[in-house]
């Protein structure tokens, strides 16, 4: 799996859940962007299943509490990805 590919899904999701067309940058702030801990954690539950990943649940948890950018559930997905 590919960093490109991870970015294309989690950009693709979140555009579909928050109904947007515009692309935004990985550097924004997901609370900017206009999702809640809720959705994050909807976000990471659907890439991981679209991606055929499983994270530990002590990384999901960890993620649920740290993630507050784009670019952070990309790093993370792709790490959960090389196990």
């Amino acid at each position: 799996m590919t960093r490109a590919a991870v970015r294309a899904a989690v950009h693709h999701f979140i555009c579909r859940l928050l109904e947007i067309q515009d692309d935004f940058n990985d550097t924004m702030n997901l609370v900017q962007l206009g999702l809640d801990k809720e959705d994050i954690e909807e976000l990471i539950f659907h890439l991981e299943d679209q991606l055929g990943l499983t994270a530990f649940t002590a990384q999901e948890d960890r993620m649920f509490k740290t993630a507050t950018t784009v670019d952070d559930l990309n790093r993370f997905l792709i790490e959960i990805g090389r196990y």
